[in-house]
């Protein structure tokens, strides 16, 4: 018998026995108002029922627990059952090679922002660098002019001429170092962007969608490196030895 099945028989019985019950008090109600139909021996059998319907009460409960119990029982046997299949057939590997593809692929995406970071920094210095160059040589043509304007007796110009911010503009480009960014006049613009910053931005896009698994990953950037990665090294036996092996020609 199922659990559910007992539950069904142990409300039949319950049922029955109020009924039982019912009926020995509606016996006693009409010999109270003057029936004299209602013998003794008609209440004596009601209450009879009534005391057989109360054990069968009894007897259902106690089958219910029986029946739970052999469930519990079952339930957890077969739940020991795939405990144990899901221990022996628990293949790392798999997950041994999506970490290291994707350790990989971080370095390589580190490498390759750092690489570029350090183009635009080379451009970008060099570009400031003769930007001021220009600023300092139009400053100094500026001053040259209201020097020989003061010589000629003419006085200080009204209109004070200031060296443009951007003279290398006349040649295409503006630039700047921090954030290293370079821009060619009406053909774009390259910005550096730090590696770790994009490493982490591309992890957060992964995971963007799914908000339980970006929380997840909010826990692990509040913990220190060190703390994260002796954590993992508990939660995934073999995972560090997997990762230094080297990658398969």
């Amino acid at each position: 018998m199922t659990p559910t099945e007992a539950r069904t028989a142990l409300d039949t019985a319950r049922t029955e026995a109020v009924q039982a019950r019912d009926l020995v008090a509606d016996l006693a109600e009409r010999v109270r108002e003057g029936d004299n139909d209602v013998t003794g021996e008609q209440i004596l059998a009601q209450r009879q029922l009534a005391e057989l319907a109360g054990l069968r009460v009894e007897a259902a409960e106690r089958k219910l627990v029986a029946a739970e119990d052999a469930d519990r029982d079952a339930r957890a046997k077969a739940i020991a059952a795939a405990a144990r299949e899901l221990i022996s057939q628990d293949d790392m590997q798999p997950l041994f090679d999506a970490a290291k593809a994707a350790v990989e692929a971080l370095q390589h995406l580190v490498a390759v922002t750092s690489a570029r970071t350090e183009r635009i920094k080379a451009v970008a210095t060099q570009a400031v660098h003769i930007n001021d160059e220009l600023k300092n040589v139009a400053r100094a043509a500026i001053e040259a002019e209201g020097k020989a304007e003061l010589a000629q007796g003419r006085g200080y110009p009204i209109r004070t001429t200031v060296a443009e911010a951007w003279p290398s503009a006349a040649y295409g480009f503006r630039a700047q170092e921090f954030p290293a960014n370079v821009a060619v006049l009406g053909e774009g613009t390259a910005t550096a962007v730090r590696p770790g910053r994009m490493a982490a931005s591309v992890l957060a896009l992964a995971l963007d969608s799914d908000r339980s698994l970006a929380g997840e990953a909010r826990e692990v950037f509040n913990a220190s490196f060190g703390a994260v990665i002796e954590r993992l090294k508990a939660d995934v036996p073999g995972l560090t030895e997997a990762l230094q092996q080297p990658a398969q020609g």
